[in-house]
């Protein structure tokens, strides 16, 4: 198997922190636009949210259940091109929590 090197890794995978309003958000700073985005509530158990390009934004998995697909349009709502926007969903943007977001470019 032949392996590749990649020279700025930053330009494929980032992480976001960032804090909650409760209400659709942007953020930026990401460096590229993400295929996909892993994002949770840092204070709460609440579910994980993954969203990816393909199945496209207000699509979700829930990576720590057995649930199917849901589709959700207060999740993620946009992939932009240097990062990604936020609705009310709480598990990606509780108001005044503090939230993370793993970002990958394919």
């Amino acid at each position: 198997m032949a392996y590749t090197t990649i020279a700025k890794p930053s330009e494929h995978f980032n992480v976001k922190t960032y804090t909650g309003t409760g209400s659709s958000q942007a953020h930026t700073g990401v460096g590229f636009q993400p295929d996909l985005v892993w994002a949770k509530n840092r204070e709460t158990g609440a579910f994980h949210v993954v969203v990816d390009s393909t199945r496209g934004v207000n699509k979700y998995l829930k990576s720590d259940a057995t649930t199917e697909e849901t589709t959700d349009a207060n999740s993620i709502t946009a992939f932009g091109s240097d990062g990604f926007t936020v609705g009310s969903l709480a598990n990606v943007n509780t108001n005044t929590e503090e939230h993370v977001a793993w970002c990958w470019k394919a």
